[in-house]
């Protein structure tokens, strides 16, 4: 079994976040399949175990507190999900939740498919897709009551994947870094356009830990009208 440094429970324990020693077992074997992988397929820049817990582990988990209150069951996308981050920790931190991985890189896809079999993940699974294509699929067009995504973006092109797929009365929960205000004041239209009602920015951390990651919690208060998203590659080339 993969070492569990012994900084992690304790700052988890910081963020809110109470894991049993199977769930810490489960993210050191998911962690060691994805620095393993990373070898021979580019799916993390971080390759030092103990960085890799803090940076994608425990990076991941501080999203916990922000699903509060979600109910039992409730469905969460991971858009642009990589390598499962954050939502196959997610997954394993609240196994009560249901868990979609959207990504659209095949061999990605592939990684994760064995992650989940081999982590015994029933609670999660993979879709190869492009989020704008998936956002305007009935079968999960407002399906979704959070969508969580990490390194996506600028807000703008967060927002068109996002939005389109959270039911009205969900939420967006966004990582990001210090440049967030001015991401946001460059989606003001977006956050009209696309159906974005109250919205927080929160520290991920507690001032001790020093640290720049925010979180930006978006609620969706009315439907996303439906050209959005556009198709393939106009959310990056011409953000709204």
């Amino acid at each position: 079994m993969p070492a569990i440094p012994a900084f992690v429970t304790d700052e988890l324990s910081q963020l809110g976040v109470t894991l049993d020693p199977s769930q810490l077992d489960t993210l050191a074997r998911y962690l060691d399949r994805l620095l393993d992988t990373t070898q021979r397929i580019n799916l993390t820049a971080v390759r030092e175990p103990d960085a890799a817990w803090r940076r994608l582990i425990i990076d991941s988990l501080s999203l916990v507190p922000g699903f509060e209150p979600v109910a039992e069951d409730a469905t969460i996308i991971d858009i642009g999900t990589g390598g499962g981050l954050p939502g196959i920790p997610l997954a394993i931190a609240r196994p009560d939740l249901r868990v979609t991985l959207l990504e659209a890189t095949g061999k990605k896809v592939r990684f994760l498919n064995e992650c989940i079999e081999a982590l015994g993940l029933t609670n999660t699974r993979a879709i190869q897709q492009r989020a704008e294509l998936l956002g305007q699929d009935p079968a999960h067009r407002q399906q979704y009551d959070i969508a969580v995504s990490r390194a996506v973006g600028p807000m703008t092109e967060v927002l068109e994947y996002s939005l389109p797929l959270v039911k009205v009365g969900g939420r967006v929960l966004a990582m990001k870094g210090p440049k967030l205000e001015q991401e946001l004041a460059a989606a003001g239209d977006a956050l009209g356009i696309l159906g974005a009602g109250d919205m927080e920015v929160f520290e991920a951390y507690p001032p001790n830990f020093k640290q720049d990651l925010v979180i930006a919690s978006i609620i969706k208060d009315r439907a996303t009208p439906g050209m959005y998203p556009r198709r393939p590659g106009v959310p990056k080339h011409e953000p709204l």
